[in-house]
């Protein structure tokens, strides 16, 4: 079992939630920006998606690490160790008050768009028991008179990260088009929502590359716990392909088609052509903080619009 240290806690329970909100940072502002009628960025949906980012991480990370934390009974007697956990749960309650208060300021439909993309996050490792439906389904079977006699079968358990090969889908349509439809929500409640978006964007553009580019970044996460995962049973792209090149040829072919789908838009041409290179590079053997690169492979071209953008206004 490895060993927890300071700067382990520190990286798992601060950093990385803290540097993977970063992409989530740039991806809403570029949304509000390029969305908005009056050229402005809305705090709201940024602060929406930056702190849930954080909270759904930090929260399952936090959870990892208590874990790990507890099964080693001389952790338990280091108070050093111990005290991290602590200022977890308090940068975990600010972001949650951060974010409530940026809901507490959106139309009520912000707060259906959130909960139903955050809803599937929250619950990214619950086991979720199907046994109150059959209970249900077996007293309406015994009212009826139906099946008095039959044998029933234990109700099915659910775990979203379980359900094979959709971890990494379900990952980059909750953050690419989860996005999109907060910042929409917010700016057309305020009534500042623009029918035309300014020239290279679309709206199609905006989804699918978003969509895609975290799909692609969460499938690139599992190319690394490739034998951890294999050995572990769990159901993950690179796992049931069984191999690694396999998976990186395909991830090229969708970072590809992006790119000759919007070839218009140098932004994005640049940001696929990036994320292939990074496909290459990284593998399993590639240390953890390497990976965050990929992570940013929109932030530095989100980036690169804003500057020259700004530079010409």
């Amino acid at each position: 079992m490895p060993i927890l240290t300071i700067s382990k806690l520190a990286d798992e329970l601060f950093l990385r939630p803290i540097v993977i909100s970063m992409n989530s940072l740039a991806l809403s502002a570029l949304m509000s920006y390029v969305m908005s009628a009056n050229g402005s960025i809305d705090w709201r949906p940024i602060t929406i998606w930056v702190t849930a980012d954080i909270l759904v991480m930090g929260a399952d990370h936090l959870k990892d690490k208590e874990e790990e934390f507890l099964s080693d009974c001389n952790n338990v007697n280091d108070p050093r160790l111990a005290s991290w956990f602590i200022y977890a749960r308090i940068f975990l309650t600010a972001n949650t008050v951060l974010f409530a208060w940026a809901l507490s300021q959106c139309p009520i439909s912000t707060l259906l768009t959130t909960a139903a993309f955050i809803a599937p996050a929250l619950l990214w490792t619950t086991p979720i028991s199907f046994e109150k439906f059959a209970l249900i389904s077996r007293r309406l079977l015994r009212m009826f008179g139906k099946d008095k006699r039959q044998h029933y079968t234990p109700a099915p358990v659910l775990v979203i990260k379980r359900i094979p090969g959709m971890k990494a889908i379900f990952n980059g349509i909750i953050r690419g088009c989860g996005a999109y439809t907060v910042v929409f929500s917010v700016l057309s409640g305020s009534g500042n929502l623009t029918n035309t978006l300014p020239s290279p964007w679309s709206v199609i553009q905006l989804i699918v590359w978003s969509t895609v580019n975290r799909t692609c970044h969460a499938i690139m996460t599992d190319v690394r716990d490739f034998e951890d995962d294999m050995k572990a049973g769990v159901p993950t792209i690179p796992v049931l392909l069984g191999s690694i090149l396999k998976t990186k040829a395909i991830l090229t072919a969708c970072h590809m088609l992006v790119m000759l789908a919007f070839i218009e838009n140098k932004y994005i041409m640049g940001s696929c052509l990036f994320a292939t290179i990074l496909v290459w590079m990284l593998g399993k053997h590639s240390p953890k903080k390497a990976f965050l690169i990929s992570s940013h492979s929109q932030s530095l071209f989100i980036i690169w619009y804003m500057f020259t953008t700004y530079i010409h206004v």
